[in-house]
């Protein structure tokens, strides 16, 4: 067997690794959610008067989002642009990515919308890489198909969908 073969080989195992140990950390979070649930129905059985909670803001896998606010913006060519502000807590024990822990998308009638490039300065790139216990607030721009639909924002942990983080936008 060639040196190359044994090379693809090597990187195959290391993926499908790679994807078996995320889908492990999936399971840990849906119980750990399941436990929150049971937790949390207990207590509001205890109180009469339970806020409901927020799904602009929560925990997906290590890292704390939070879906913040819209602002309007035009791109480098003049196109209108919703600049989705977010928070980004990392929590775990190594440095961390936005780009590379989270993933975000957002929508307009229901399709998803584009991301935008911007020609100004002030974003914050979701590449910056953050240490452990340190908050990055970014935005992140996508081409509008039109000023008047609302946007619809969901942010999930990379590589899994068990735990949805939303937020919709009324545009005016």
């Amino acid at each position: 067997m060639n040196v190359k073969k044994i090379v693809l080989i090597g990187v195959g195992v290391l993926v499908v690794g790679g994807i078996l140990a995320n889908m492990g950390s999936d399971f840990k979070e849906e119980v750990k959610a399941k436990k929150e649930t049971t937790t949390s129905t207990v207590a509001k059985s205890q109180e009469s008067e339970v806020e409901s909670a927020a799904t602009d803001a929560g925990d997906l896998g290590d890292y704390h989002v939070v879906i913040k606010d819209l602002t309007f913006a035009k791109d480098y060519i003049g196109e209108d642009v919703a600049v989705i502000d977010y928070e980004f807590t990392n929590n775990s024990d190594k440095n961390a990515m936005f780009l590379t822990s989270i993933s975000t998308k957002a929508f307009q009638n229901g399709i998803a919308l584009d991301s935008a490039i911007m020609g100004e300065e002030g974003y914050v790139d979701s590449m910056t890489e953050i240490q452990p216990r340190a908050t990055l607030n970014l935005k992140v721009p996508y081409k509008l198909a039109d000023m008047s639909t609302p946007v619809s924002v969901e942010a999930t942990k990379l590589f899994s969908d068990k735990v949805k983080l939303t937020k919709e936008f009324v545009l005016q």
